[in-house]
């Protein structure tokens, strides 16, 4: 419904005005933006060119030398310092020279985007979704000046293979590894052959060694494009986080022309690096490097190197890059090869597998002849042993060709002994001719390679850490302290400093040193003094073994890995319990985003072992295998410390895991157990809660002891734990419901209208489609950014995912389905065919057939495989909604614009029957999963049931509202759909009874899926929105006393002591503004109710009504006086002359009518306009009557006889508003012609055209003195005007667009409907060529209460305002759901940033 705009306190937001003028603002100095309504998303408000089902459009208004770790044959040190004069990885931010960024004048700011977070240094961030920079705007995308910028992207530390971490990392010996290295490098050479090598052995073979070496080659060659050395337990080299962007950051240096490509990529998708691999792949690399080509004179080859694939965390992750990696052969001007590593997992087996053979080669360094290794490792040992000789000035021969021998058999092919044993001879604290005989006094020889290794790491242990040599009580002493230090260092998740490491385990760190530096040999002990270097395992095997009882056979040695992981869970939460507190950073301002806070802030706060403890220790309990009661130290924890962990969480950007960690610690609880019922009850609530404010903890968060508490539900276990928390300045807490809704979270973004979802099969990714031409996928279970699949160039209607999930499918206005990999993000095929938008896909359910519907009435099957078109199924006489493949796929269902339902038979592509029964478009249909029962949804407003076999029509459900989309649960239990078109409305598919109903849209939902396993629903909405819902909680949202539909205005008394609100439901509310108690509720308009008014002494409240009258009530008792009947269209606006005597209301009949108030008698109906009429105002001394109209003139009238003394004309659109100055001798009218113009009344002649705003202005308004005039416009701002001189002496940027505002007689403040605007206090007295600064006091728009240019509080979307209202320190606002939301705030405890 299109709602008016009003000047007065009574004020809607409408929908938007077209306007085809946009004429460029004059210069003016403007004050910092607050995430303006862009000129694109108002013109966006213009109906799609194409047949589709009528939709409700609501405007959604960051020196001590050591042998090698993972090493094979090596021995020089100086060749990597020597060559690393310039190493690529130098930070772990990867800075890049950018020529792209602007320089302004006199201002050296730099841009850096933080690891971890979005963090925009030397910037200002406003509503988070608009990002102003000091100097000249960053990115702009007029002239920019290319000056020497730098442009920081997050890197993993030590990713680089000539980093400092690596830095005492030998390479291969010369003369060791002489043929392989040599088909390396033929390989490298090798323009076309296969573009992936992939070395893959078992540990302790020198893959990482050798991939050293090539890296060194091929970095001296500048062949070298970028490496990565993956680290399982050293931190973000233990992960794929920052694989590509580590990548990219080390292309941007090797290639410098990449950089500009590089960067303007991320100008595009300022937040990629938080998204998914795929993501990152595409915009970081692939984009870049495609670019590229034109630029380059011939062709490049660029080699990747990344080591120890198998040591990535996340077994997912290393099928994703592996698919990544196979798109490097689609790029032309640069060649991109790239060399693997890794044991011979089986997740990374397979995912060489779905490569074709011809895309890598495959090389098994175990499989080397052991002659040949048996001769590198000895050249090794003959190397080393003679450094360690001369060091220790050991006479000439030692130890000998035998032993080099002896040793070179007992490593039995294995690098990794070798460099173990070299390291354990060498240690500094002993003598190498005492520690040889250790390390031979054992035969081992003829055994396989694991036991001789776990033989010498007992052997080594031992010795080292002298057991067997203490008395009784030192040994258990030195044995707990082994098992506690050393036994945590295995299983830490995350590797940390030796100082961070003894204050998670609370071991004194002289201890802890003084218990490590015999192991020199199996771990990299940082010296003293070094204290951010962390203690690291030399190899990965020395984990395997120490935590294997079967190969650590000695009992003082072997770590029981679950108690160690008990251990550690219990030091977590100690040193969380001790450190963790509230606003830990001191942010102090409650909208404080992270954006703004320092990294050394936060890590000088929260440092590692804290940070270490916060994301890891759920991991730690569930791998104890603990069980958990009621009022343990977990329950303990979460009592006391859960809001603290949360904000921790989100200072060092990790609440997505915080989520995940949740879930997980739900997963332990026995569901059966009487033991742990409050605590899990209490898990549970806990999941709602950050389910249900992820999005701004994220962002701010301190929201969480405002916002996040203030909102959740009455009963919410949270809330009731954390009251206390809610900061003092919340003086009244709004009205919520009871107890969680069934809605688990709501997905926002930039998603414009959602047209279509779908679960993965999986369950673990949800497909958005929407009108940005976009499909976006998001993690159903945080809810974040997965990938974002652009390819389309018009609408995206549907989406459907193939049944093992290896492809997406997607349906679009540019007559195209395109097939992608939910994984990569990679477009796999696109398919062409059809003449006209695509509407609807669906995969059959053995994955062998695509079916489409189009708007060129056919039905097109399609071979995913290849792309091939099989044939089109003919027979529709208009366009095809929707397609469905029955439950085993012998029948194929089409939902057609001609009314129909027809069933084909998907192998012959013949027409079995057709379904008659709707008598309007059928716009959705479905099978259900077991039976034979097939679902129709229409826009006759029903759901029909049919018998897909007899094609019988068993029952219909009735709706009030276009039934746009019908889907069965996979469990057969619910049939969902929307009866209601903002609703969700699950039925018994049976039955057709309706079970409950899901609330929470605001506008019509579009389409819903259910997850595989049926336990969730996700809806998407026209509103911009995707829901989750859990249908097990059931019925309707528990709504508090309010209206039941779209709130359209609200209006303060003259005394403030009561507050009106009209609402779509047709009723009026009275509310108390201290309490935000309903009074009662004025029933007796029979349609929508689009304004009210009091009069001026109170006593009256006047309603005006889409049932096309007036009503007038007595506010202090609801009673209504009169119905005043008369109009014969909608009345969209009332106005009381000044002295009450009058009342005049504007119609969409093109009249105005004049009724006497206390009597309801109609004086006399002024007819004149063409067109509707939208506003109408009394001039002060109430003799002349103005009247705007959509045609685009102004009439005055005698209000007395109601005759028209003339028509004002100038304008060339839809005049919006009128008003008089306070001495009646202005008249002021906005217009959609982007102007305002001042008139003499007395004479009708024309004094000026205020020009200055690009869109609709809406309303005006002069000051008390009649000086100046505001005016509020679609463009998002207000105009301060000297009427003088004509000119805007201000320019205040809002969130929202004003279309109502009134100067205040409290003070120097514009009353709007995004509620009140401080001005200066100066204003009138400051030079007039002079602009005056403003600032907002309190007010709601989008997602923020604010004061000032300061967000406070924000709102949940069930909570986002309609129409809003401010009086002294309370604000109301209304919503689409019908609720009234009124907040009291002690403004002189608010604490706020100074201003400069």
């Amino acid at each position: 419904m299109s709602k008016r705009p009003n000047k007065h306190l009574a004020f809607t937001l409408p929908p938007n005005k077209r306007s085809s003028h946009s004429p460029s603002p004059a210069p003016v100095r403007q004050l910092r933006p607050r995430a303006a309504e862009s000129t694109a998303t108002v013109e966006a408000a213009s109906q799609r060119e194409r047949q589709r089902p009528q939709r409700q459009q609501r405007k959604a208004a960051t020196t001590t030398r050591s042998l090698p770790s993972k090493v094979g044959n090596i021995a020089r040190h100086p060749t990597l310092s020597s060559s690393s004069a310039h190493p690529i990885d130098t930070n772990p931010h990867g800075l890049i020279e950018s020529d792209l960024l602007p320089q302004s004048e006199g201002n050296n700011t730099s841009v850096e985007i933080m690891d971890n977070r979005r963090s925009y240094n030397n910037c200002s961030i406003n509503e988070f979704s608009n990002v102003s920079f000091n100097g000249s705007q960053m990115f702009n995308n007029g002239s920019r000046h290319m000056q020497n910028r730098y442009l920081s992207i997050p890197s993993a530390n030590g990713a680089a293979f000539n980093s400092r971490l690596w830095e005492h990392e030998s390479l291969c010996l010369r003369d060791t590894r002489v043929d392989l290295l040599e088909q390396i490098k033929m390989w490298s050479k090798d323009s076309h052959g296969p573009y992936i090598f992939w070395l893959n052995g078992i540990a302790g073979t020198g893959k990482s060694t050798i991939a050293r070496t090539v890296a060194n080659t091929w970095y001296k060659e500048n062949q070298l494009g970028a490496s990565f050395f993956f680290s399982k337990g050293r931190g973000d080299l233990g992960h794929a986080g920052k694989l590509f962007t580590s990548i990219a950051s080390q292309l941007a240096n090797a290639l410098p022309a990449l950089k500009p490509f590089i960067c303007k990529c991320i100008e595009e998708n300022p937040d990629i690096f938080h998204r998914a691999l795929g993501e990152q792949w595409k915009y970081l690399i692939f984009r870049p490097l495609s670019s590229l080509t034109e630029e380059l004179p011939e062709a490049r080859v660029l080699i990747l190197v990344i080591d120890a694939l198998d040591e990535c965390e996340n077994y997912n992750d290393t099928s994703v890059i592996l698919r990544l990696l196979a798109e490097a052969k689609s790029l032309n001007g640069v060649r991109l090869k790239v060399f693997i590593t890794s044991r011979p997992e089986m997740t990374i087996r397979l995912g060489f597998r779905d490569m074709p053979r011809t895309a890598h080669h495959d090389f098994v360094l175990h499989d080397i002849s052991q002659s040949i290794i048996r001769q590198d490792i000895s050249t090794l040992f003959r190397y080393e042993l003679e450094y360690i000789r001369r060091k220790h000035d050991i006479a000439d021969g030692w130890p000998g060709e035998d032993t080099i021998e002896l040793l070179s058999h007992r490593a039995q092919g294995l690098f990794i002994y070798a460099a173990t044993a070299c390291r354990f001879i060498g240690d500094w604290l002993w003598h190498p001719v005492d520690r040889l005989p250790l390390i031979l006094k054992d035969d081992y020889i003829g055994q396989s390679h694991i036991l001789a290794l776990d033989a010498m790491y007992i052997g080594i242990m031992m010795h080292s850490m002298n057991f067997g040599y203490q008395n009784s009580h030192d040994e258990v002493r030195l044995r707990s302290e082994f098992r506690r230090i050393v036994g945590s260092i295995v299983i830490l998740f995350d590797i940390l400093p030796v100082t961070m490491l003894a204050r998670l385990i609370d071991i004194p760190e002289s201890t802890v040193r003084g218990r490590l530096r015999p192991l020199y040999s199996v771990l990299d002990v940082p010296e003293t003094g070094k204290d951010q270097s962390p203690v690291r395992l030399l190899h990965p095997s020395f984990r395997d073994f120490l935590l294997d009882k079967e190969r650590c056979t000695h009992h003082r040695i072997w770590i029981d890995e679950e108690k160690a992981h008990g251990d550690l869970f219990m030091r977590c939460l100690n040193i969380m319990s001790k450190h963790l507190h509230r606003d830990m950073c001191n942010l102090r301002l409650p909208g404080a985003p992270i954006s703004e806070v320092e990294n050394e802030v936060i890590v000088k706060y929260l440092p590692l072992d804290i940070q270490y403890a916060c994301r890891y220790w759920v991991s730690h309990l569930k791998r104890s295998k603990m069980k958990l009661c009621d009022n343990d130290q977990v329950h303990s924890f979460l009592q006391e410390n859960f809001l603290y962990w949360l904000e921790a969480l989100s200072l060092i950007g990790k609440i997505s895991d915080g989520v995940l960690m949740v879930r997980s610690l739900e997963s332990i609880l026995n569901p059966k157990s009487e033991a742990n019922h409050d605590l899990r009850m209490m898990v549970y609530d806990a999941k709602r809660f950050v389910l249900n404010n992820i999005s701004i903890i994220e962002i701010a968060p301190l929201q969480i002891y405002c916002s996040a508490i203030l909102f959740s539900p009455k009963r919410s276990i949270i809330k009731s734990i954390f009251w206390d928390q809610i900061p003092c300045w919340i003086k009244n807490v709004p009205e919520v419901q009871e107890n969680w809704s069934p809605s688990l979270q709501t997905l926002e973004g930039d998603f414009r209208a959602v047209n279509a979802v779908s679960f993965s099969p999986d369950g673990q990714l949800i497909a958005i489609a929407s009108d940005k031409k976009t499909v976006f996928l998001r993690d159903s279970m945080t809810g974040m950014s997965q990938n974002t699949l652009e390819g389309h160039s018009s609408y995206v209607n549907a989406v459907a995912f193939l049944p093992d999930g290896r492809f997406l499918a997607s349906a679009s206005d540019d007559k195209t389905i395109r097939l992608w990999d939910p994984s990569t993000g990679a477009s796999h095929c696109t398919l062409e065919g059809h003449s006209s938008f695509v509407w609807a896909v669906a995969f059959s359910p053995d994955g062998r057939l695509l079916a489409s519907g189009s708007h060129d009435c056919s039905v097109r099957l399609w071979d995913p495989s290849t792309g091939a078109s099989h044939r089109a199924l003919v027979g529709h006489s208009s366009g095809v909604r929707a397609v469905a493949f029955s439950q085993v796929g012998e029948l194929l269902a089409s939902a057609s614009d001609d009314t129909t339902i027809r069933l084909w038979d998907p192998s012959t592509g013949t027409s079995r029957c057709t379904l008659n029964g709707h008598s309007s478009s059928v716009s959705a249909v479905a099978f259900s999963p077991v039976g034979q029962l097939l679902a129709s949804g229409s826009n006759d407003w029903t759901v029909r049931l049919w018998d897909s076999l007899t094609g019988a029509s068993l029952y219909t459900i009735e709706g009030i509202g276009s039934c746009s989309t019908v889907a069965f649960s996979p469990d057969g239990q619910f049939l969902a759909t929307t009866l209601v078109e903002s609703q969700v409305t699950l039925c018994a598919p049976l039955t057709g009874a309706s079970l409950c109903t899901l609330e929470g849209h605001s506008g019509a939902v579009s389409a819903l899926a259910f997850s595989s396993d049926s336990q969730h629903v996700v809806s998407a909405s026209h509103d911009g929105t995707v829901r989750i819902w859990d249908p097990s909680i059931g019925g309707s949202r528990c709504t508090f006393k309010g209206h039941y539909s779209d709130v359209w205005a609200v209006a303060f008394s003259p005394d403030g002591q009561l507050l009106a609100s009209a609402s779509d439901d047709t009723t009026i509310r009275l509310w108390d503004p201290s309490t935000g108690a309903s009074h009662r509720a004025l029933e007796g308009h029979t349609s929508s109710v689009n304004n009210v008014a009091f009069s001026p002494d109170g006593q009256l409240l006047a309603s005006a009504s889409d049932d096309k009258t007036i009503r007038l009530w007595d506010p202090s008792t609801g009673a209504s006086h009169r119905a005043l009947d008369g109009h014969a269209s909608s009345v969209d606006n009332v106005a009381f002359s000044p002295d009450g005597e009058l009342l005049a209301s504007a119609s969409a009949d093109t009249t105005i009518r004049l009724w006497d108030p206390s009597t309801g008698a109609s004086h006399r109906a002024l007819e004149g306009h063409t067109s509707s009429v939208n506003n109408v105002a009394f001039s002060p001394d109430g003799q002349l009557l103005a009247s705007a109209s959509d045609d685009k003139t102004i009439r005055l009238w005698d209000p007395s006889t109601g005759a028209s003394h003339r028509a004002l004309e100038g304008h060339t659109s839809a005049v919006n508003d009128v008003a008089f100055s306070p001495d009646g001798q202005l008249l002021a009218s906005a217009s959609a012609d982007t102007t305002i113009r001042l008139w003499d009344p007395s004479t009708g002649s024309s004094r000026c055209t205020l020009k200055g705003h690009y869109s609709d202005v809406w309303v005006v308004a002069f000051s008390p003195d009649g000086q100046l005039l505001a005016s509020g416009s679609l463009d998002c701002t207000v105009r301060l005007w000297d009427i003088d001189t004509e000119n805007t002496i201000l320019l205040l940027n809002t969130v929202r667009s004003v279309r109502q505002l009134a100067f205040s007689s409290n003070g120097p403040y514009l009353e709007t409907n995004q509620g009140i605007l401080e001005l200066n206090t100066l204003t009138h007295f400051q030079s007039r060529s002079q602009f005056t600064s403003a600032s907002c006091a309190l007010y709601a728009a989008q997602q923020w209460v604010a004061w000032g240019n300061q967000n406070i509080l924000w709102l949940p979307a069930d909570y986002r305002p309609q129409c809003v209202s401010v009086r002294h320190n309370v604000i109301v606002i209304g919503h689409s759901s019908g609720g009234v939301t009124f907040i009291e705030l002690d403004l002189d405890t608010l604490p706020l940033a100074s201003v400069p």
